[in-house]
């Protein structure tokens, strides 16, 4: 639905950025990582987007490449591993690394500890 949002970056908050498209705030949650990578406040910014509608709340993801949100959206569609799940390993791993340790079935990556996949 949204496949990105431009604008003028109005705050940094813990897990998401607030977007001001218009006189609109958009609230997106994003990873620590890819926050530190928009720039500062009053900055024009442009993060794709993934639009989560579930029964009980609506949800922007926001990305700072179109790479990140297509790694994200395969991600998701895994049993077991949510949105939020999904933003804290694309934090911690670049999506071609995890894509590399994927396709090449290395077990060693996939499994060890996060903080040491980048």
């Amino acid at each position: 639905m949204l496949a990105y949002i431009k604008g003028t970056l109005e705050a940094k908050m813990k897990g998401f950025v607030v977007i001001d498209v218009g006189g609109l705030g958009y609230k997106v949650f994003m990873s620590d990582v890819g926050m530190d990578k928009l720039g500062k406040i009053g900055d024009k910014v442009k993060v794709h987007t993934y639009y989560q509608v579930r029964e009980d709340d609506v949800s922007i993801f926001g990305f700072n490449t179109s790479e990140e949100l297509i790694m994200f959206e395969l991600m998701i569609s895994v049993s077991g591993i949510g949105a939020k799940t999904a933003l804290a390993m694309l934090a911690v791993i670049e999506p071609s690394k995890f894509a590399l340790a994927v396709i090449s079935e290395d077990v060693n990556t996939l499994t060890r500890n996060p903080r040491n996949w980048t």
